[in-house]
């Protein structure tokens, strides 16, 4: 695979995620939307727009990922794929549309340094122990 051409990709979906979705689900716009809409359902808005990312994200993965996103090795895109889903899942959003992406998922969890780094393993978790 060209490198310059696999970290450009590589940056393109970090960046979907990094600017495209996260600040999208971010506390700070959800109370900006509470402010403006009150009415509004926040866990709606949410996976509307991490569904969009998503689309997106899953379109560019069928072009470029081998064992991971962009080829056969842990990128960035990887770093940044992991905790999307697993917000992904708490707004609600059906990952069934996302086959791509919940492979590498898959894979990446059985690397120890993304099971060490797993949400539900860090010292502020619900239920941590």
């Amino acid at each position: 695979r060209d490198r310059p051409i696999a970290r450009a990709r590589t940056r393109q979906l970090a960046e979907i995620v990094n600017s495209g979705i996260q600040p999208m689900q971010n506390l700070a716009v959800l109370e900006q939307v509470a402010l403006i809409a009150p009415a509004a359902d926040k866990k709606a808005w949410c996976a509307h727009f991490v569904g969009r990312g998503l689309d997106a994200l899953e379109a560019l993965a069928q072009e470029s990922s081998g064992r991971y996103l962009v080829g056969n090795d842990v990128t960035l895109a990887d770093v940044c794929l992991v905790p999307q889903l697993y917000g992904a899942r708490r707004f609600g959003v059906a990952l069934d549309r996302y086959p791509r992406l919940t492979e590498v998922e898959g894979r990446l969890a059985q690397i120890e340094a993304f099971e060490q780094a797993h949400a539900d393993r860090q010292p502020d978790a619900v239920g941590h122990q």
